[in-house]
């Protein structure tokens, strides 16, 4: 029998929030808040396109979350990437972070392979990341919901909002409507609540285990 799909949503946003706090990071996390690092990301919309990379399942609803790497080459030839987690049912841009300074070796060996283990990614074509990433910040402010608080500097590694072409046909929502599955690190309460002021009752769906709302 096929994996309840909220289920799987619930533990891919689990394995992602493990991900930002530790591998492949854990010891990098000071210095990744440092000065110098935020300089560098605040640079990076200059930097040359390195690669790029998405979730195969971007154009499916199941889980509804879309993941998103986006590398470019820094003027020293190190590499300095974003991670993009988008919730295309309700949240917008839910999780992201940005590291610089790995050298190719180190970016090929700890970043894609361990942001995508155990799910199936594909080259992804710049446009389409910029307008995931910027198409589902726009849909989920229409709800009282911003971005993810190191979008501060991740930002930084996309091209502003319009210089690219957005020629894909995205949708959000689930059936017309915000449907929230909350992940184990979600104030479920508040999220309702913030639906329930903004969508309008029985404008959204919700999900959540039993004892959690």
């Amino acid at each position: 029998m096929p994996q309840d799909p909220r289920k799987r949503q619930k533990a891919l946003m689990k394995k992602r929030s493990k991900q930002k706090a530790a591998s492949p990071h854990k010891s990098h996390q000071q210095a990744s808040l440092s000065l110098s690092s935020q300089s560098i990301l605040r640079r990076a919309r200059a930097f040359p396109l390195y690669e790029c990379w998405i979730s195969a399942t971007w154009q499916k609803d199941d889980p509804g979350l879309v993941e998103i790497v986006l590398a470019r080459q820094q003027p020293d030839g190190a590499i300095c990437f974003g991670s993009y987690l988008v919730d295309k049912f309700c949240l917008g841009l839910k999780n992201t972070f940005a590291r610089v300074g790995f050298s190719r070796t180190r970016y090929h060996d700890e970043v894609p392979g361990k942001i995508f283990h155990e799910i199936e990614s594909v080259p992804c074509p710049v446009e389409l990341a910029h307008q995931m990433i910027y198409a589902s910040i726009e849909y989920a402010a229409q709800f009282g919901f911003t971005p993810e608080k190191d979008y501060a500097l991740t930002q930084y590694l996309l091209a502003p909002r319009g210089e690219l072409e957005e020629p894909y046909d995205l949708t959000f929502g689930s059936h017309g409507k915000p449907f929230f599955i909350a992940g184990p690190y979600d104030n479920a309460t508040l999220i309702v609540k913030q639906l329930e002021k903004t969508a309008g009752p029985g404008n959204y769906h919700y999900f959540m285990p039993i004892g959690d709302f």
